[in-house]
């Protein structure tokens, strides 16, 4: 019998925005952390740093494909969640556009120019991701490599 894992998960996202310490720059936002995740104190807390913007119900989607990317974010010294935006000049608020766990989709956004913010993949979605990856996971067979002739004389 397969052991059934859910391949999506519903969070919402706490973004933190501060004022620029330059005359001319614009303000500054990030990724305070993922709901579920952190407490209500620690949200008062980041709040004392900035304005906090809740943008709720954001869909975690897992694929069986991205399975080796989840594994090496899992053996990280600090799993991470990425949060891809759109952020344009009149907007109020970076615009979601995909919450992933996988480092090479999120690094696929960076280079497109979007913005991507980065915060610690709380515990309750590690354990998640990692019961995914153990029921999806199968690892790539090594394969024997052989010795190139270099000398037509030389046997392989």
């Amino acid at each position: 019998m397969e052991n059934s894992c859910s391949d999506h998960f519903s969070v919402s996202a706490v973004m933190l925005k501060q004022a620029s310490q330059h005359a001319w720059g614009s303000d500054i936002w990030s990724l305070a952390g993922l709901v579920p995740g952190l407490t209500q104190a620690e949200i008062s807390q980041i709040e004392s740093s900035g304005d906090i913007y809740l943008l709720p119900n954001l869909q975690l989607q897992l694929y069986p494909l991205h399975c080796d990317s989840y594994y090496h974010n899992l053996s990280s010294e600090q799993p991470m969640a990425y949060l891809v935006c759109s952020l344009q000049e009149g907007d109020a608020e970076p615009q979601p556009l995909l919450l992933t766990v996988d480092y090479d989709e999120a690094a696929s956004y960076m280079e497109t120019g979007e913005e991507v913010y980065t915060t610690a993949l709380p515990e309750a979605l590690c354990l998640w991701l990692e019961q995914f990856v153990l029921t999806h996971y199968q690892p790539e067979k090594r394969k024997k490599r052989h010795r190139q002739k270099w000398h037509d004389g030389e046997k392989s």
